[in-house]
């Protein structure tokens, strides 16, 4: 008795799992020979400032944006040049935490600061972490606050607690209360340009 035939659906079925075992192989031949597409590395851009050693080897020349890595480099050249004794700054701000990475490095080594130029925001942070603070003849030490809007979302970041840091550092390098007090009430813009005398008066500025 010869066995029956396979009925037209059969065949049918047939035929499309062999094409579909058909394409299956033929994609995994190409997937073989193609190679594979690698992300593009995150190319990270260097630091936006420059800190150099002065001729005679006394201070560390700061100028640009207090940006990431600034911390670092304080502590590499003062490791390698112990006889600097200041850092002059230059800045429009920046970072506030390598601003305070700075502070800690200035406090460490006992070293004070000095601004010729324009030093605001961040850049002022640093500078009152000096020990002795002086400007120049021409300088301009520039403060914005900590006003912000009521009931906002910043995510993880609470610039309530940020604030209170960064007058913490205020406190401990003896800058008057009432100056701290006004830094908190502050709003963020315009900039605040304290005359020397309200400086000196604050305790900011403590030295000639």
């Amino acid at each position: 008795m010869r066995p029956a035939s396979p009925s037209i659906d059969e065949i049918i079925l047939r035929l499309l799992l062999a094409s579909a075992l058909a394409g299956l192989m033929f994609i995994g031949v190409a997937l073989a020979r193609t190679e594979p597409v690698r992300p593009a590395p995150i190319v990270i851009p260097p630091p936006d400032f420059a800190l150099d050693l002065s001729d005679d080897g006394r201070d560390l020349v700061f100028s640009g944006t207090v940006d990431f890595g600034l911390t670092e480099a304080l502590e590499r050249l003062l490791a390698l040049h112990p006889g600097v004794q200041r850092v002059t700054l230059d800045s429009n701000g920046g970072s506030i935490y390598e601003a305070r990475g700075a502070v800690r490095v200035l406090r460490e080594h006992g070293l004070a600061t000095h601004v010729d130029g324009h030093c605001a925001s961040a850049c002022a942070l640093v500078f009152v972490g000096g020990g002795l603070r002086s400007l120049g003849p021409q300088a301009r030490l520039g403060f914005h606050g900590y006003s912000l809007p009521q009931h906002a979302s910043y995510g993880l970041i609470d610039p309530r607690v940020e604030m209170k840091r960064d007058m913490a550092i205020y406190r401990a390098q003896a800058v008057a209360e009432p100056f701290i007090e006004m830094l908190a009430t502050l709003p963020q813009v315009p900039m605040w340009y304290p005359a020397r005398d309200e400086l000196q008066a604050a305790g900011v500025l403590n030295a000639p």
